[in-house]
């Protein structure tokens, strides 16, 4: 009998990433292109599925293996059941599909208790009890994602021009976004996506000295505080901040916050391949 082989599949709108589990025990790791469920369900569904022919390839293993495999794929966008069902239907293979923060979680404590706040260009709360898990936020640049950094890139934006209006006082940071959004933000953003506004949170944290830089951390923290507190989140229990502007934010955390930092166990995709694992 052919041994079984496991796969974990993470899938979001910056790229995704394979790992299989050879039956000799080592691990293949690849990675691919954009893959979001609700951006871009059918250019997801490619992408992953040219992603795991290539670490098939490279494990010297064909496509024929994968009806017996356990696979798990955490997507971005996998959060609704609708767009999770549309993604098992375009997959060429059979797979457990959840939502990438899920796995994230999942990977961030090795299957234990904790809470999760991952903060990229979108964001997401999540918070594993007693075998429950909440979920909250994650909803996308028009509805939510707040303390990400595409928010926090749009609200530098917006009160940069209050400041230009003389509605409040200019400072190093406001000036600093007028002049890279010349000649006038609303002329280069008029074509933004998420990631043209994440791109201009880091301008926040260069002058966190700055008046516009206190207001707009001070609002952050306020938007992860909250965030926490509906959570159920309590002071000191374990805490990973996650994402690429999370871990940037991370210095500028209230000392109540800091406290509960703990390091990440593991990655999404780790996470992904432990589900599969465990997966009948």
């Amino acid at each position: 009998m052919r041994a079984r082989i496991t796969i974990g599949i993470d899938g979001g709108g910056s790229g995704c990433r394979v790992a299989i589990r050879l039956p000799g025990g080592g691990v293949m790791r690849v990675d691919g292109g954009p893959a979001n469920a609700f951006t871009d369900p059918a250019g997801a569904a490619i992408e992953l599925s040219e992603t795991l022919g290539r670490g098939l390839s490279q494990a010297g293993l064909t496509r024929a293996v994968l009806p017996r495999a356990r696979i798990c794929a955490g997507i971005a966008g996998c959060r609704l059941p609708e767009l999770a069902k549309d993604m098992a239907a375009r997959l060429p293979f059979p797979t457990q599909i959840v939502d990438d923060s899920v796995t994230a979680l999942h990977g961030a404590f090795d299957g234990a208790d904790g809470t999760l706040i991952s903060l990229g260009t979108g964001s997401f709360f999540n918070r594993k009890v007693g075998g429950t898990v909440t979920h909250l936020g994650g909803w996308g640049f028009q509805l939510g994602d707040e303390a990400s950094g595409a928010w926090l890139g749009r609200r530098l934006v917006a009160v940069s021009l209050q400041a230009s209006e003389g509605r409040m006082a200019t400072d190093a940071l406001s000036e600093a976004v007028m002049a890279r959004l010349a000649p006038h933000p609303l002329l280069t953003l008029q074509d933004a996506d998420p990631s043209d506004y994440a791109a201009l949170a880091p301008l926040v944290l260069d002058h966190a000295e700055t008046g516009t830089g206190q207001q707009l951390l001070s609002e952050t923290m306020a938007e992860i505080s909250r965030g926490l507190e509906d959570l159920g989140h309590e002071t000191g229990a374990p805490l990973v901040m996650a994402g690429g502007f999370g871990q940037a934010l991370t210095p500028f955390l209230p000392e109540p916050l800091r406290v509960s930092l703990v390091a990440p166990k593991d990655t999404a995709l780790d996470g992904a391949l432990a589900m599969a694992a465990a997966l009948p």
